[in-house]
């Protein structure tokens, strides 16, 4: 089931990574937990594929925790400076 209203290629290559790498940030930023960032990352984005494509998994389920993982550790240093 795809959204009939929006152009797939923007969702999957804009809004999806926007939703779930924010969410991620957002948990690190609340929690000071990387991994639960990381995490819920990673969650987000297997829950979205899942709801709106089926069953099938995407290698993204490793980008954007990776993405999430090196901007926390960015934001983190950054802070203790």
């Amino acid at each position: 089931m795809v959204y009939e209203g929006m152009d797939p290629f923007l969702l999957q290559l804009v809004i999806i990574p926007f939703i779930v790498i924010s969410l991620g940030l957002l948990v690190v930023w609340i929690t000071k937990k990387i991994m639960l960032g990381v995490i819920t990352t990673l969650l987000a984005n297997i829950l979205l594929e899942l709801i709106l494509y089926g069953a099938n998994l995407s290698s993204w389920n490793i980008t954007f925790p990776i993405v999430t993982l090196i901007i926390s550790l960015l934001l983190i240093m950054k802070r203790r400076e």
